[in-house]
């Protein structure tokens, strides 16, 4: 009876850290969002952003990446989306960035990591933006 009672609490403890770490990857997510995809995308992600309108193809609705995917959110794609850019051409010969190889420049430049750890902080950072955009799908 007290080891059932200890599993169950141990239990909650768990799915509560596990809910309070997925928020604070969905908070983080943001605050890189709006700092690095707003810009394109619009603070809201409805692809309206400030220049969004110099764009051959305009950016894309991304509250409605579970819908345009038969309600289903594309976890993985998006993933390998911010990480790899995209194949369709915005304006001019530009792409969507390749945020995987920014986000590893930037650490290792600006924090004087190694390559492994600098890949590892990349990979962290472009979770939390997918985490973010799962929880503004419409």
């Amino acid at each position: 009876m007290v080891h059932s009672r200890i599993l169950a609490s141990l239990a909650v403890i768990l799915a509560a850290g596990v809910a309070q770490a997925q928020e604070s990857a969905v908070i983080i997510g943001k605050s890189t969002f709006n700092a690095r995809c707003a810009l394109c995308h619009g603070a809201e992600g409805k692809g309206d952003g400030e220049i969004a309108e110099l764009f051959e193809v305009r950016p894309s609705d991304l509250t409605e990446l579970a819908e345009r995917n038969g309600g289903q959110y594309p976890f993985a794609e998006v993933y390998d989306i911010i990480v790899k850019g995209m194949e369709q051409r915005g304006h001019g010969d530009s792409t969507m960035p390749i945020w995987g190889d920014y986000f590893i420049a930037d650490a290792l430049e600006d924090r004087g990591v190694s390559r492994g750890d600098a890949t590892e902080i990349a990979a962290g950072r472009v979770l939390s933006v997918v985490y973010y955009l799962e929880s503004i799908q419409q």
